[in-house]
């Protein structure tokens, strides 16, 4: 009754209007449906998301070739699954098939396994009794490859709440701070017209200090107003600014050296009272990502591109001290076995897993599930959009299955 009969894929689109795949995993009892995301800022160390052949005829092949290998077997046999999806793609980096295909199928796997147990997702993936929500990291002005140029040339500028009691408080006080700061860039930005980024953050192309100190006078006014305290961060993204010898930011007119961006980001992590820094410098500095974190032993750095979600990279950051936080993207590893190994790996070393969407995002809930079921501290999916907010409202229905049990995870 959990062996698999069929799987079904189809093209479907994400958020951006890009082709992505959605799977269908359908035993007698249960069925799981699951899409793969996409990024536009993307690690060279993560799998591809698009084969190189495109989705119609990878779907075609994977049709003939791989589906016939994975019928029969038991829905709760994971690790096996995912193996057969790796060695039948057959290249390092998923080029065959990519994320696109063997994610959605590996995801879904997974959720018709939660609902041949009966169980709730994040349950499934790590029985436990006493989980804790994360807090929405809430992208409020968006720039880099994100903006497409458009807006600030750092990626993100974030938020969110230390004091909120419960997790519709906590995605509450990032939407006020989004407002507010439409409000703050309507009033100071002779140019802003309400344009938003590929996540619905605001876009500027005011100096990034500038637009820093209104973000600043937003916490202040909500702090005032509703009491609620907002911490502020950045994805600087420094991979996307790199060319190779230094950081190019053409909106603000500037090239800086390797150690001018360790000035750059001291002085904006002191004047802003910023403290969490995902990406400062790009994806192989690992010297200047452990330099800067041991100078702010208080501040949240965190590596994405530097880490790409993988558990070698993962282990040698871990080595030289680098960062305190990695950001989880299932779809730069491409399977539920390979996220999961990852995750593992953080928490057992006391580094912080930030579960996170991508800027091509689908209405897919499962990252909701996944943060939970580790207890990540934070979660990034955006501030509204219905691609992100589907994220934000499955967390709220997981608050109401907990009850009582329900709480949000402390930093």
């Amino acid at each position: 009754m959990s062996s698999i009969e069929d799987i079904r894929l189809r093209v479907i689109f994400d958020s951006r209007g890009d082709k992505t795949v959605e799977a269908e995993v359908i035993t007698k009892s249960s069925r799981g449906v699951a899409s793969c995301p996409a990024g536009a800022s993307k690690s060279i160390y993560e799998v591809e998301t698009i084969p190189k052949e495109g989705l119609n005829s990878a779907i075609t092949d994977f049709n003939k070739k791989v589906k016939p290998k994975l019928l029969g077997i038991d829905v709760r046999n994971q690790e096996e699954i995912d193996s057969i999806l790796i060695q039948l793609d057959g290249t390092e980096r998923l080029e065959k098939y990519g994320a696109a295909i063997i994610l959605s199928v590996s995801i879904a796997v997974l959720k018709a396994a939660a609902m041949y147990e009966k169980k709730a997702i994040f349950e499934y993936i790590k029985p436990f009794t006493d989980y804790s929500l994360p807090r929405p990291l809430g992208n409020i002005i968006g720039g880099g490859k994100h903006a497409r140029g458009r807006s600030i040339d750092i990626q993100e500028i974030l938020v969110f709440c230390e004091n909120a009691s419960s997790i519709e408080e906590a995605i509450e006080a990032n939407i006020k701070m989004h407002r507010k700061l439409f409000k703050l860039l309507s009033i100071n930005d002779p140019n802003f017209a309400g344009g938003k980024n590929d996540e619905g953050a605001l876009v500027t192309r005011m100096p990034l200090k500038k637009v820093l100190s209104l973000v600043k006078q937003a916490k202040q006014e909500l702090e005032k107003e509703d009491g609620k305290k907002m911490i502020i961060g950045l994805d600087v993204a420094a991979s996307s600014l790199w060319n190779g010898s230094k950081y190019e930011y053409s909106v603000e007119n500037k090239t800086l050296t390797e150690s001018e961006q360790m000035e750059f980001i001291s002085r904006i992590i002191e004047d802003f009272d910023i403290y969490y820094v995902e990406d400062p410098f790009h994806e192989d500095a690992f010297n200047s990502f452990s330099e800067l974190q041991e100078k702010y032993k208080d501040v949240l750095v965190v590596g994405d591109d530097l880490f790409a979600s993988n558990e070698e990279r993962l282990r040698k950051g871990i080595i030289n001290k680098v960062a305190k936080g990695i950001i989880i993207k299932p779809n730069q590893v491409g399977t539920i076995t390979r996220i999961t190994r990852t995750i593992k790996t953080a928490l057992d070393n006391g580094i912080k897993p930030i579960v996170s969407h991508r800027s091509g995002e689908t209405e897919d809930n499962f990252i909701a599930h996944l943060a939970t079921a580790y207890s990540a501290p934070l979660i990034k999916t955006g501030t509204i959009g219905g691609e992100r907010v589907v994220k934000l409202n499955e967390l709220i229905r997981i608050a109401e299955y907990l009850g009582p049990r329900a709480k949000l995870g402390k930093l």
